[in-house]
């Protein structure tokens, strides 16, 4: 039976009770990947420091979902083979031991939905050949470890946290090395970065590779100046700001260098009087602005000065603009605006008096919500409302 046992390469557990035996398993020596599946909510789950003792031919390890695993033993440092280690989903798991970072082969740490995680490994820096952490939605997250900015093969990092707590976490500078960064990028707590030369160190605007990038205030004053030094590359895809807490945009949210700009969403800054020329990015397809208490006009600046305005806008999403009285497209010159839009979402504008006669009539509109907008949804109220004729020809209305 052992001998049988030591052929296995590739094995799933299925643990159906609350204290798993793990004796069988460690009998297969000579096992490369392990997928262990939690079938049981009444205990906590314990990894046995046996089966890191005996599996030390590992090269990947699924522990994911188990949501009740608290802790990793030290022992898990005898898998010098791993390459893989996925930890998503184990919600119960408070920290990883500082013997994780002894894994020199380790290619992929996946701590996603790790909520109850607050801190990594400060050794993380000697995982040299980590290309890809994966550390989204773990919230409790407050910094990075120092280290991890010289990781230069890291091409997934879904989180960088600007930590607030002294030299042993990253800083806004730490992302210089990280040339290979590619696919997404959040960076939050930008509000901690209070000198733009350090946010110029991070070199955005030369991530090539980079398509999505989120950028996370927090509603201060003061930040133009960091957020002009955060200037992404051209090639961007999707962006998010978060929280932008000044009065004016950033320089580079006034022109049309986000050439490829795809996806846009503006949230919670909370400062800004008016929107930046928006119409003037070229492909831009979908474009949310949401919780933005000081913009009570939206005209012209809006649009920009292209002799078409939004020509690949789809999707047009407002959210709690709850100060906006009036929306206006005055156009003396005959030019296309917003020719391909097919869904316009209206929520929360309590004080909006209406919608542009050319949104609504000139444009190929097909699904149009307003909801929580009072003083709209009786002017455009089916059949009685005074401008139902604007709009009764769309073919999908929530009003």
């Amino acid at each position: 039976m052992d001998l049988f046992f030591q052929k296995i390469r590739h094995a799933t557990l299925v643990v159906r009770e609350s204290t798993p035996n793990f004796t069988s398993t460690c009998n297969m020596k000579n096992l490369h990947t392990l997928l262990v599946e939690g079938a049981f909510k009444s205990s906590v789950l314990q990894v046995s420091p046996n089966l890191f003792r005996h599996l030390t031919c590992l090269r990947a390890l699924d522990l994911s979902n188990n949501q009740l695993i608290e802790e990793l033993p030290k022992e898990v440092e005898k898998l010098i083979h791993l390459r893989y280690l996925d930890l998503s989903g184990c919600r119960s798991l408070r920290e990883l031991p500082e013997t994780i970072c002894d894994l020199s082969n380790l290619q992929t740490l996946n701590i996603r939905e790790c909520s109850s995680l607050q801190k990594l490994p400060q050794a993380m820096g000697k995982l040299i050949n980590l290309r890809h952490l994966e550390n989204g939605f773990v919230h409790n997250l407050k910094g990075l470890p120092k280290g991890i900015g010289r990781l230069s093969s890291l091409r997934t990092l879904d989180v960088f946290i600007v930590s607030s707590h002294g030299n042993d976490e990253c800083q806004i500078g730490d992302l210089r090395n990280l040339n290979n960064l590619r696919g997404r990028l959040s960076i939050q707590g930008l509000d901690e970065v209070r000198d733009a030369g350090e946010a110029e160190k991070a070199e955005l605007k030369n991530r090539v590779h980079l398509q999505h990038l989120v950028l996370k205030f927090d509603r201060e004053e003061g930040t133009k100046g960091v957020a002009e030094a955060l200037q992404p590359h051209p090639n961007l895809k999707s962006l998010g700001i978060y929280g932008y807490g000044d009065r004016e945009w950033p320089n580079w949210m006034m022109g049309s260098s986000l050439a490829q700009l795809k996806k846009l969403h503006l949230t919670s800054c909370v400062r800004c009087p008016c929107l930046p020329p928006l119409g003037q990015l070229s492909v831009l397809e979908d474009l949310g602005i949401l919780r933005m208490p000081s913009v009570k006009y939206i005209g012209s600046e809006f649009l920009g000065s292209s002799s078409t305005v939004f020509p690949k806008l789809k999707r047009l999403y407002i959210d709690s603009l709850a100060e906006l009285k009036q929306w206006e497209i005055k156009e003396k010159e005959e030019r296309l605006i917003m020719p391909c839009l097919n869904d316009l979402t209206m929520l929360a504008c309590p004080k909006l008096e209406g919608l542009p006669d050319h949104v609504l009539q000139r444009t190929p509109l097909q699904k149009l919500y307003i909801l929580g907008s009072l003083i709209m949804e009786r002017r455009y109220r089916q059949d009685i409302g005074e401008d139902w004729h604007k709009i009764f020809h769309i073919s999908e209305v929530i009003c």
